[in-house]
């Protein structure tokens, strides 16, 4: 199975890596229009996104909306290995630096927000299935975060539709996502969201 995702990651991460930057834009704003004007975007109060690395689907959209529309925005942090945390931030701006894994992260002064608070995550990824399974960089920091966020907390996927595959092999600590949205379409995965969008 460690082969299979290894092969999966490669394929998806260079096919990502080769979209060129005016692609990147045009997608991502459609898919971030898209997750703002859904209803479970608009009726959430507390919104964790991630900052997008190597063309990923962009999110300021996503963080700007929520800022502007009175929402708590939240990033990752990590913390060590193995552990992340969601931070608050107004400004993204002015409250992100460098991290440790040199990814823009909110700045170690700003304190932590409680992930029983959250309700929406969207969620990045390499590739993900039908069945929300989800393939990330591997170094499960979502899959660990994910338990402790409420049982209703939605994991919202933003991906490109080459993303999507047909099948993605998991472990039963993989963590899938509840919808995925691309550019094409809205996959509907887990029954809490099919009244939601």
């Amino acid at each position: 199975m460690l082969d299979q995702k290894k092969e999966i990651r490669e394929a998806l991460l260079n096919r990502r890596k080769n979209l060129d930057p005016d692609s990147v834009l045009e997608l991502s704003g459609i898919i971030q229009r898209r997750i703002i004007e859904s209803r479970i975007f608009m009726e959430s109060s507390v919104i964790m996104a991630y900052i997008p690395i190597k063309n990923e689907v962009r999110t300021e959209l996503i963080m700007n909306t929520g800022l502007s529309s009175g929402k708590t925005v939240l990033l990752p942090r990590v913390i060590d290995a193995e552990r992340m945390e969601a931070v608050p931030v107004k400004n993204p701006d002015s409250d992100l630096r460098k991290g440790s894994m040199g990814i823009m992260e909110p700045h170690p002064s700003i304190p932590a927000f409680d992930p029983l608070s959250i309700d929406l995550v969207i969620l990045p990824g390499v590739a993900f299935d039908r069945k929300g399974r989800r393939l990330g960089f591997g170094a499960g920091y979502y899959d660990r975060f994910i338990t402790r966020l409420r049982k209703d907390c939605v994991l919202l996927a933003p991906a490109y539709g080459f993303q999507v595959l047909d099948h993605i092999p998991a472990d039963d600590y993989d963590k899938p996502a509840d919808m995925i949205v691309t550019e094409m379409e809205t996959i509907h995965v887990s029954p809490k969201c099919r009244f939601i969008w």
